[in-house]
């Protein structure tokens, strides 16, 4: 049996001190093990390959076979895009500081934890739809990218960007590449093509156009960039156009499969709104507070008895139930999330260390107004939003809040 020799130790010590007190990052240890779940699904994607290989070979139209694969295709696109942008954001910060590795900033942790929490969900409407030729997905077709999280009071590194761009440029191959297929496969086919499958494709291009100036112009802007010949709001509209460029692809690499994910972003109606929901009191434990902490306070705390004993003092006052206003909040907020109408700025200081978010535009949670600008966030104490221009700050997590 072999030992870990003393200076493997020594060393692990110094770089958890320089990573963490010098550089304040913490241990993305926690999304590497997710990521490590998620190798299926290159698995899923061959086994969907497979199909269409199998079905065009039995002679049926391609617009055909797309249309009855179209929902397996769409979701497992959707799970390995935020596979690799998780993967993308780890490497980058390591790269920009090896002797941190396997330490992020908060901010690069949050934005990869939120991603992460996208990759599972989205694998399995791929394998129940690749299973069930009569399966009916529980969210609507076109996803968005995101949640989308920002740096508190500065802007985004020039790494994070960089990581934009490559992850922008990985999914534009794939859509090339999966356009091509699709184009190949039509343009074999023996039967003419239905007249709204010609307008499909040229909306393709269209989109694949679109989504490659947003990202040529944000490319331009970043090589300013790193001459530091770049002001505050153009760097802004660089990393805006990196996301809508990632939006594009994203939106792309779903509507290959169908016309009506493509058309349906025109019309789409928020989830709610469809499916009207009633919403009751529910029995809750303390670990089941830690769903609804921001992902940097799970990292930090979660494992803690500080973090374990506010927990269990917070969901005893709240009397072990989580109302349902507060179940309300939070299915509003992932949807504002998902929107791209919020995004995550911190964690709140006290117990359950819940996310603080920022409204990009006037929106309405639990038939309350927020101004754009404003920070929000629920007391789950007091059974209320709170709305702010700005809340305090500071360093460290504290004591419950009475």
């Amino acid at each position: 049996m072999q030992a870990r020799s003393f200076m493997d130790d020594m060393r692990a010590a110094a770089r958890h001190f320089y990573a963490t007190t010098i550089r304040g990052e913490i241990s993305d240890a926690n999304v590497r093990s997710y990521l490590l779940a998620t190798e299926q699904i290159e698995e899923v994607w061959q086994q969907i390959n497979g199909r269409i290989a199998v079905l065009l070979a039995q002679g049926l139209p391609p617009w055909c076979v797309y249309a009855l694969l179209c929902y397996p295709l769409a979701f497992v696109r959707v799970a390995r895009t935020y596979q690799i942008f998780v993967r993308e954001l780890l490497s980058a910060d390591a790269v920009e500081d090896p002797q941190a590795t396997g330490y992020v900033l908060p901010m690069t942790y949050d934005q990869a934890d939120a991603l992460c929490q996208q990759i599972q969900p989205n694998l399995q409407r791929a394998i129940q739809a690749l299973a069930d030729i009569h399966y009916t997905p529980d969210v609507m077709l076109p996803l968005t990218l995101g949640p989308r999280i920002e740096a508190e009071g500065q802007l985004s590194p020039l790494p994070h960007l960089q990581v934009m761009v490559t992850t922008a440029r990985e999914i534009r191959a794939w859509a090339v590449d999966l356009l091509t297929q699709y184009d190949t496969a039509i343009s074999a086919a023996t039967t003419q093509q239905p007249s709204e499958i010609v307008a499909h494709r040229a909306a393709l291009q269209g989109l694949l156009a679109q989504a490659d100036s947003q990202l040529r112009f944000s490319v331009d802007l970043l090589a300013q960039l790193a001459q530091e010949r770049v002001t505050t709001p153009l760097r802004t509209a660089a990393e805006t156009n990196l996301w809508n460029a990632l939006r594009s692809f994203f939106l792309l690499n779903q509507a290959i499969a169908s016309p009506e994910i493509l058309y349906s972003r025109r019309t789409t109606i928020p989830l709610q709104a469809r499916h009207p929901k009633v919403y009751q009191d529910r029995h809750i434990k303390p670990e089941d507070l830690w769903v609804v902490a921001a992902p940097s306070a799970r990292s930090e705390l979660r494992t803690t008895a500080f973090g374990r004993a506010k927990m269990e003092e917070l969901c005893a006052k709240m009397q072990y139930t989580l109302t349902a206003r507060a179940q309300q909040y939070l299915d509003e907020v992932a949807l504002a999330e998902a929107r791209g109408d919020i995004v995550i700025l911190a964690a709140m200081a006290h117990c359950p260390f819940e996310p603080l978010y920022r409204a990009r535009r006037p929106i309405t949670l639990v038939d309350t107004s927020v101004s754009s600008g404003h920070e929000l966030h629920w007391n789950f104490l007091r059974g209320t939003l709170e709305i702010s221009s700005r809340f305090e700050r500071v360093k460290h997590w504290q004591e419950l809040a009475e």
